[in-house]
């Protein structure tokens, strides 16, 4: 076993306390060792010049602000301002993990020499039964000056954290010499069945939607059971209010209006997200979504991503938002072609459950199945033809996934993070959610709905479309979940789903789920881009999507009757 090193040695007289900054690599356990520390969640610091929220604490005094990790070969968004954030900085606790120590000392040692600060090892249990690490560790305190204490940063002890107060008290120098490791500190995870060579990238990519559809259905379930529940005393209030003037009553309770269209928020979109971001959260404390990302790496660069940008995609099908704003941790060579995969693919919590709720009341809720597949392939084909050859040399280049280790679920790190995704939803999607359904219920009553209708209508026989789907096109275009109102409740216009083909009503989902991205999502691309970028992404994916649902809906019947 390791002997305890007292850390008063380093330092000859004490210093007033300070704000320090955490910094440290992805993954390398920097949260979860300020939670230890403080025993309760984080609040937010915003980093200057940037929307991007760090995590504050206050520990014995001592202020310190958890900072994303850092990318040191990657020009993300966030590692470019956390960098400006330590620019200002004078107090430094550096993190490092041990089974990548060397690395991780040659790319983050730069950033901090010169600097006050003290030396966090996490994951020290991977390591601590060998001799050879233990000598090297002793010379590296002796070389530098600095306190290096070694933690597993899920079971912090009293003594580890008596040793982290007083090193925060008296903190030294960074030397501006790199420390040099003799000792092979190099230690690898065992392949596990989803690592293998042949399989190994389906059941990946298996594991990693799963969540989506493990949401989806348990959501819909719930969904069911409550909904009789929900519908009467909605009915009741659509009856009292019905005496309101309009244009009121049309937003409120008309077809398009906010309270008619609460009950699916509420139960079908709302369950999904939670059931979603809570599956997501413990990947992400257990390790699994790095080593799932790790392994289907390779084959994201064919189309413009990496294994990393596969993670914001998956999120996506619980909410667009907090998955377009999770791209800024993107490289900037691949954040475009990230968030066009999320706008184009990502069939969100409000998407999926008015897909399959389409699909159940035709009664083909087998179509489920052959729409996500078709969503998929055409996914990745619009990704190959849109992103050019630098895009997916860059993604290529960017590969600084590692295999890291399984281990068990942090609940509390698991909770925090579920709940970061519900702040993120109620603060920017439900607002929005709640500004369109008044909106769209004032441009029914100003006609424009009826206009729009009459405009697009003829345009559906050129996708071989009844024109009854264009109001399904027009409202998933403004919030996806409109899909649903516009082939479930638009007999008057045209569609009855009982007396199309599958292969027609497969189309018309698929085209109202992405001719564009919904509202929410467009308004949100413009705030993390640009309104020149967002304009430019909407006229590109109404032509893809036009040209993949010709090539489906008139296709499709010619090869069947060949």
């Amino acid at each position: 076993m390791e002997q305890c090193i007292d850390v008063q040695t380093f330092y000859p007289e004490p210093k007033r306390k300070s704000k320090w900054l955490l910094i440290g690599k992805e993954s390398v356990g920097k949260t979860a060792l300020t939670e230890n520390l403080t025993g309760k969640r984080a609040g937010s610091s915003n980093l200057q010049g940037s929307s991007l929220f760090c995590q504050e604490y206050v520990w014995n005094g001592q202020v310190i602000t958890d900072t994303p990790g850092i990318q040191t070969r990657m020009d993300s968004v966030v590692t470019s301002q956390v960098l400006r954030r330590l620019k200002a900085s004078e107090h430094v606790i550096l993190t490092l993990k041990s089974t990548e120590l060397p690395t991780d000392l040659s790319d983050l040692w730069e950033m901090v020499q010169g600097r006050s600060g003290v030396i966090i090892i996490t994951y020290w249990d991977k390591v601590k039964h060998r001799i050879d690490v233990q000598r090297e560790l002793a010379k590296l305190r002796a070389q530098t000056n600095l306190a290096w204490i070694t933690i597993d940063n899920r079971h912090i002890t009293s003594e580890q954290l008596a040793q982290i107060e007083l090193a925060l008290e008296r903190p030294a120098k960074f030397p501006t010499k790199t420390p040099e490791i003799t000792a092979n500190w190099s230690v690898k995870p065992k392949r596990l069945f989803f690592e293998s060579d042949y399989l190994g990238p389906l059941l990946s990519f298996f594991l990693l939607v799963l969540p989506a559809w493990l949401a989806v259905t348990n959501a819909n379930a719930f969904a069911d059971l409550l909904y009789p529940h929900v519908e009467s005393p909605v009915n009741s209030i659509k009856e009292m209010l019905s005496a309101l003037p309009s244009p009121v009553d049309h937003m409120l309770i008309g077809d398009y209006g906010l309270i008619s269209m609460l009950p699916f928020l509420i139960l079908y979109a709302l369950p999904t997200v939670i059931v979603f971001s809570a599956i997501i959260s413990i990947y992400k404390t257990t390790g699994l979504i790095d080593r799932l990302s790790y392994r289907l790496d390779p084959f994201m660069h064919k189309i413009g991503l990496s294994g990393r940008d596969l993670v914001r995609v998956i999120m996506g099908f619980g909410c667009n938002v907090p998955a377009i704003i999770q791209t800024r941790n993107c490289s900037c060579c691949t954040r475009g072609s990230c968030i066009s995969a999320i706008s184009f693919g990502s069939a969100c919590s409000y998407q999926l459950p008015a897909t399959v709720a389409v699909f159940s009341a035709a009664g083909k809720p087998y179509l489920t199945l052959p729409y996500l597949i078709i969503l998929a392939v055409t996914t990745c084909i619009y990704l190959l033809i849109t992103t050019t050859k630098q895009q997916r040399a860059a993604a290529a280049s960017y590969n600084l996934l590692s295999r890291g280790f399984l281990q068990p679920p942090n609940w509390r790190f698991a909770i925090s993070e579920m709940k970061s995704v519900m702040k993120s939803f109620f603060s920017t999607a439900f607002p929005l959610f709640i500004g369109i359904c008044l909106l769209v219920g004032l441009l029914e009553w100003l006609g424009a709905i009826e206009t729009l209708i009459a405009t697009v209508s003829p345009l559906m026989s050129a996708v071989n479309l009844p024109e009854g789907a264009a109001i399904a096109v027009i409202l998933g275009a403004i919030r996806k979940d409109g899909l649903a109102i516009g082939l479930i409740d638009s007999t008057t216009q045209g569609l009855k789903l009982l007396e199309i083909t599958d292969m027609q009503l497969l189309c018309a989902v698929y085209l109202a789920g992405v001719m564009l991205p919904c509202v929410v999502s467009l308004l949100t691309i413009v705030r993390e881009m640009s309104v020149g970028y967002a304009s430019r992404l909407a006229i590109r994916q109404i032509f893809w999507a036009l040209s993949f649902t010709m090539v489906l809906s008139w296709g499709a019947p010619l090869l069947f009757s060949i």
